[in-house]
């Protein structure tokens, strides 16, 4: 029609799709505040899983990476493991004895493990020398006529995961792709560290030069990126999760008169998911938090456990059970739901009264809903997340925390649970209002007037 507006075409970077809530947190705050904001306008994902995205979420997605294992020029695992991947695939369909005799000749031969590494190093970069330009053409066409791409916060800034060519290179390249193809790219409220590697550095500085807007959810990330060298301003703005209108939690029945201790752990060096493992560490961690569980039993408390790494978390919790000496069969030991949406973690976490969280979305969620939480922090921004909403009082360091410890401030905290809730809900609305301005700027780029769609407070 002469004269109507064309329609604005948002897309959404995020690193979702990996069965963590707290990324699909994120993502579903900022596709709720576009179509707020932006009524009408056409809104596009780019994550690690888009079948996952678009089941969740609703909307067309394209990868981000190129399909396949790890990062687009990720190097395979080291000759350390060859021999354990190579030997469980050809022990499958064998006995356990055969697989072990077939590892055991393997490594007999001198050599033959490092030249089986070297081998499959150069099918691995061979591979991606050969399709990765395909993928980055085809990425590019697929950001034509994307007016704005919007990344969707998370700890974008960090190398702990697949070094320089996981999350560095992922994000460079969409952002190079971005300015090559006219689409304005927005940072909002991302996380940084740790960083390792300089080619890391390289690609955020760059990364960060490119784009049009950029900030961070807290100092601690704004001024790690200032000491690397990159130039200009560097605001902080609140997790965009302060955004969300969470979905409204299933009706539960109805639970004993007992509090209810709501407690979401983490695979701390676990093997199965930590890049740096440590099963010594592990085990203790695990330990500390079934002693924790049992004196809750006994003193009188309901337990709940919930994940928001659906993967990982659950089998920590599996594993903190079992350590239980007996309590894991308590009746206080309330029986978990399936989580595998947001609505499910919300309905888990308005079980509880109170809450004991490792992971930052565990703890901002439970924030949001006016629960008391004292955080176990494997990073400073679980910290500087519950100092923003006024609990600096109710953090313990991962590292360093006993049994003890972790009874006598959480008793601290049940304790104060009244004026807790009541600082805490005198809180969020200003975090939010520093969320409506932070769009005002960004939207601002594609000619949306400020103010305009906002979501109702």
């Amino acid at each position: 029609m002469s004269g109507s507006k064309p329609q604005k075409k948002i897309g959404i970077f995020s690193h979702g799709g990996t069965k963590n809530l707290g990324d699909e947190a994120l993502l579903a705050t900022v596709i709720q505040n576009v179509r707020a904001r932006v009524p009408g306008a056409e809104i596009i994902g780019f994550t690690i899983n888009p079948d996952d995205t678009r089941q969740r979420h609703g909307v067309p997605c394209f990868p981000i990476r190129r399909p396949g294992k790890g990062a687009p020029l990720e190097p395979p695992a080291s000759p350390a493991s060859v021999v354990g991947e190579e030997g469980g695939a050809l022990s499958t369909g064998a006995s356990t004895g055969a697989a072990e005799r077939i590892r055991t000749a393997f490594k007999a031969v001198p050599g033959l493990r490092s030249l089986v590494f070297a081998a499959r190093r150069f099918a691995h970069y061979a591979v991606a020398i050969l399709t990765e330009p395909k993928f980055l053409f085809v990425s590019y066409r697929r950001l034509g006529g994307v007016d704005l791409l919007l990344v969707a916060g998370s700890q974008q800034l960090n190398d702990g995961y697949g070094g320089p060519w996981g999350f560095p290179f992922t994000l460079f390249k969409w952002t190079l792709l971005s300015k090559l193809s006219g689409t304005k790219v927005a940072i909002l409220s991302v996380g940084a560290g740790p960083i390792n590697s300089p080619l890391s550095k390289f690609f955020f500085k760059h990364v960060l030069k490119m784009v049009n807007y950029r900030s961070y959810r807290d100092a601690i990330s704004s001024r790690m990126m200032e000491s690397i060298g990159v130039k200009g301003s560097h605001p902080v703005f609140p997790d965009l999760v302060y955004s969300l209108q969470l979905p409204p939690p299933r009706s539960v029945p109805a639970g004993a008169i007992r509090v209810v201790v709501g407690a979401n752990p983490v695979p701390f060096f676990d093997g199965r998911y930590w890049p740096t493992p440590d099963p010594a560490r592990y085990q203790d961690y695990v330990n500390k938090f079934a002693r924790f569980a049992e004196w809750l039993d006994k003193s009188g408390h309901a337990v709940l456990f919930f994940p928001t790494q659906v993967r990982a978390d659950v089998l920590t919790i599996a594993d903190i059970r079992q350590a239980m000496n007996g309590s894991g069969s308590s009746p206080n030991l309330l029986p978990d739901q399936p989580i595998r949406t947001l609505e499910d973690l919300v309905s888990e976490i308005s079980r509880a009264d109170l809450v004991v969280a490792n992971r930052y979305h565990g703890i901002l969620i439970s924030l949001m809903m006016n629960k008391p939480v004292l955080g176990v922090a494997y990073h400073e921004k679980s910290r500087a997340l519950l100092a923003q909403a006024g609990q600096g009082d109710y953090v313990l360091n991962i590292e360093e925390f006993t049994a003890e410890e972790l009874i006598e401030r959480f008793q601290a905290m049940e304790a104060n649970a009244a004026a807790i809730k009541k600082q805490i809900a005198e809180r969020m609305a200003p975090l939010r209002q520093a969320l409506d301005k932070q769009y005002d700027s960004v939207f601002a780029l594609i000619g949306v007037p400020p103010g305009e769609g906002t979501r109702a407070a």
